[in-house]
């Protein structure tokens, strides 16, 4: 899977998960478990210049996750403002 295909389903998992936070629901747990599967691959396509960026935020997909499957809500919300702001430090395309 090359970086853009990556982000592309990146991006529609993430779409899904502010779908929910935006109806204040906790995203379904398979679909925080996928994207933090996707997330964790960012790295291992990282180039050199933004592999911190990368591990970044698949730390923050992790911890996100863990957070919905506490059912803890607020952070969920919180790491999702997190993760928005980790995106825009990523290439936007390559």
């Amino acid at each position: 899977m090359n970086f853009m295909t990556l982000k592309h389903e990146l991006e529609k998992v993430y779409a899904d998960i502010t779908k929910s936070i935006g109806a204040n629901s906790l995203p379904a747990l398979e679909t925080m478990q996928e994207f933090t599967r996707l997330a964790r691959m960012m790295p291992i396509l990282a180039e050199d210049e933004w592999i911190g960026e990368a591990e970044d935020f698949a730390h923050l997909a992790t911890q996100i996750f863990l957070a919905a499957k506490k059912n803890d809500f607020k952070t969920v919300v919180q790491l999702s403002d997190s993760l928005d702001d980790a995106h825009r430090l990523l290439p936007q395309d390559l």
